[in-house]
């Protein structure tokens, strides 16, 4: 069951006003529509996640959405938690198109789109410090320990996923949004219910 809806992104909304009173001729006007178009594209891409999260049976799954949590003096984000009884998910959700290459050596992930190569942050070490701030979080909060399990979902499914051969199976849960529901199972067969005695 979806706890916490997904909602508009108080960073799109800001960045929509801006354009809606930024001349057309303004130095800066470029600049703010490139991060308006990425924000935009990310928002997109978590509501697309949705679809495949009604797949999960209601009564056993809370899911909640765009979480904003305090850790030491700051402050993290997780964009879809999945909790239930024997294990937790971190879902981070990318929407790109092109290429990925995920690179092990220098953990980092490279964009190939129209002969463009761009670098971003490895999402594969985003979940694992988003894992470690949540650990600490429900530590903290004197909650009941549990697996914490994360994923990487591109939800284009016209976007092409590749690593090098050496990269070994750090790279198995980054996947496309069909494969959610399957990727889901496994961790369930990984943390199978205790019946009662």
């Amino acid at each position: 069951m979806i706890e916490k809806p997904r909602k508009i992104p108080l960073k799109l909304q800001t960045l929509e006003a801006i354009l809606r009173r930024l001349p057309s001729n303004h130095p800066k006007r470029e600049e703010i529509e490139t991060e308006h178009t990425k924000t935009a594209a990310g928002y997109q891409g978590e509501k697309s996640l949705d679809y495949y999260l009604h797949f999960l049976p209601d009564n056993e799954y809370l899911i909640l959405n765009d979480l904003r949590l305090p850790h030491k003096n700051h402050f993290f984000q997780i964009d879809t938690l999945l909790l239930s009884t024997r294990f937790h998910l971190i879902i981070e959700v990318k929407n790109f198109s092109g290429t990925l290459y995920f690179d092990p050596t220098f953990q980092q992930m490279i964009r190939i789109s129209n002969e463009t190569e761009e670098a971003f942050p490895d999402p594969i070490l985003q979940v694992k410090l988003q894992r470690h701030q949540l650990f600490h979080w429900l530590n903290q909060n004197n909650c009941k320990p549990i697996p914490i399990e994360t994923c990487v979902v591109i939800t284009s499914p016209y976007t092409h996923l590749k690593t090098s051969a050496e990269s070994g199976n750090q790279y198995q849960h980054v996947i496309h949004s069909a494969n959610l529901l399957f990727t889901f199972e496994s961790f369930e067969k990984k943390h199978p219910k205790i019946s009662n005695i």
